[in-house]
């Protein structure tokens, strides 16, 4: 009989087995692209055995949204629920499980769905009466997946992953029917994250971008509602401290090009307080993520130096020194290269713990021929500038993604570097996982030396430690 003692171990046990069969091999069929949903769940399995819970939720919504309609939506469901244990909303594992059961009831995930549900105590729902519909056709639009994806992080409760995708509709999509809208749940979601002066700054984004939309009626409304929530509680005049670097800072706002509208981008998720990607944002401009082969780019130098200000911001002063550093050597001539030396004197004169003395952030090669290469020296730069978790993101797409699975001339290296990006994070035990991977699947590489020596040298910390924490107090 199971006693209460008993029970939670048990319901521990079939969850972890759950999960490692969720995170087993995902087998490769038929002609791939690094669009392919087959691609996109080793990528979610990747992000789920990193441990990166929050980045593996939203990768199976896209797979659900942005990349399907595919047979894959059973498992997306029981996914969805299975990281969602893992991040601690149980009420939201047992929502997608639900879900699972109602619109797939005959799916091998359906009957993992109930098995989960019922160690959980949950009285099992009926299927639905009628077939489910897809979430998605082949007919809907990217700006519309994009909306859908947004829609589904809020109700998971990453309301900044929320934020980045509705941002992509108002950016990536300006003529967007979806653009006001999205304009306006930006605000909504600022307000729960806590931060009710920029959710009253996106909704009059709102007013002053789509002043004849619905949600331009109803945005005076939710400013005027959390004016006068902030007055009762004492905190009525909220204004974010300006900066030497923001007083004068006017974003740029422009969508002619594909680079521009990358651009408007980096600077939204900046207004939005999201520095880590918004530096991403800058970085993938920088390195022509969003420019067409051949096409003109002209805002590196400027790109540089607001990866240089985000750097600052989320606290990483060396790093944002060097990328002023690499502005004032690549682009001597520009607008630009004062604001860095304005920067760095700044910085210097202010703060004890940075100085002016260092090496610049590494510059690129001079062409960029290819997807995989841009993405490779993206990773690069996110490194540098103090960004592990975000740079093991893109060493990922390296090696599973960007050649759909084949063998291409990063992958080793790229392999190697998550190690190291692990490393950085704090995390020993994922450093020591991505090294063994090096050694195993590219064993006569340099890149694979050199993760026997990192292994070498993490056991020998380890062992150190160990006896040190096993002597007796003096």
């Amino acid at each position: 009989m199971m006693t209460s003692s008993t029970k939670p171990a048990l319901v521990s046990a079939a969850f972890a087995g759950l999960f490692l069969f969720s995170c087993c091999h995902t087998a490769f069929a038929g002609k791939l692209t690094p669009k392919s949903v087959p691609i996109q769940i080793r990528l979610a399995e990747e992000m789920a055995a990193n441990e990166d819970w929050e980045e593996a939720t939203r990768r199976w919504i896209d797979i659900l949204y942005y990349f399907g309609p595919s047979d894959q939506e059973a498992r997306a469901e029981f996914e969805l629920g299975v990281v969602a244990l893992r991040r601690g909303r149980s009420d939201l594992a047992i929502s997608q499980w639900e879900r699972t059961v109602i619109r797939h009831p005959d799916s091998e995930w359906a009957e993992r769905a109930r098995e989960g549900l019922e160690l959980l105590g949950k009285e099992l729902p009926a299927p639905a009466a009628e077939p489910a519909e897809p979430y998605i056709t082949t007919d809907t639009p990217s700006d519309e997946r994009q909306f859908l994806c947004a829609q589904s992080d809020a109700a998971a409760g990453l309301y900044e992953f929320a934020i980045r995708d509705y941002l992509k509709i108002t950016n990536l999509y300006p003529a967007s029917r979806r653009a006001p809208e999205a304009r306006f749940r930006i605000g909504t979601c600022q307000a729960l994250l806590g931060r009710p002066e920029l959710a009253m700054q996106q909704w009059n984004r709102v007013i002053q971008d789509y002043p004849d939309s619905r949600e331009a009626q109803m945005a005076p409304a939710g400013a005027e509602a959390w004016q006068a929530v902030l007055k009762v509680a004492g905190t009525d005049v909220l204004q974010r401290r300006r900066s030497v670097f923001e007083g004068q800072w006017r974003p740029f706002r422009r969508y002619a090009t594909e680079t521009d509208r990358g651009l408007s981008y980096a600077e939204d998720l900046f207004e939005n307080a999201i520095l880590d990607y918004a530096l991403q944002e800058y970085a993938k401009v920088l390195c022509d993520i969003y420019t067409p082969q051949d096409a003109e780019n002209p805002h590196k130098a400027y790109a540089i130096y607001r990866m240089g200000v985000c750097a600052y911001r989320i606290g990483q002063n060396d790093a944002a020194a060097r990328q002023w550093r690499r502005l004032l050597a690549d682009y001597p001539d520009t607008p630009w290269a004062p604001q860095a030396n304005r920067a760095l004197a700044a910085v210097g004169m202010t703060d004890a713990f940075s100085s002016d003395a260092g090496r610049p952030a590494p510059s690129l090669p001079p062409d960029l021929p290819s997807t995989l290469i841009k993405r490779h020296h993206l990773a690069e730069q996110l490194v540098d500038c103090g960004l592990p978790l975000v740079a093991s993101k893109e060493y990922l797409k390296v090696i599973f993604v960007l050649t759909a699975g084949k063998p291409n001339p990063f992958q080793a290296e790229a392999s190697y570097k998550l190690g190291l990006c692990q490393h950085l994070r704090g995390r020993p035990d994922l450093a020591s996982r991505a090294w063994e991977q090096t050694i195993a699947g590219y064993p006569d590489t340099t890149w694979a030396d050199k993760a026997g020596t990192a292994l070498s040298q993490a056991d020998e910390r380890e062992k150190s430690l160990a006896i040190s924490l096993a002597e007796p107090s003096p």
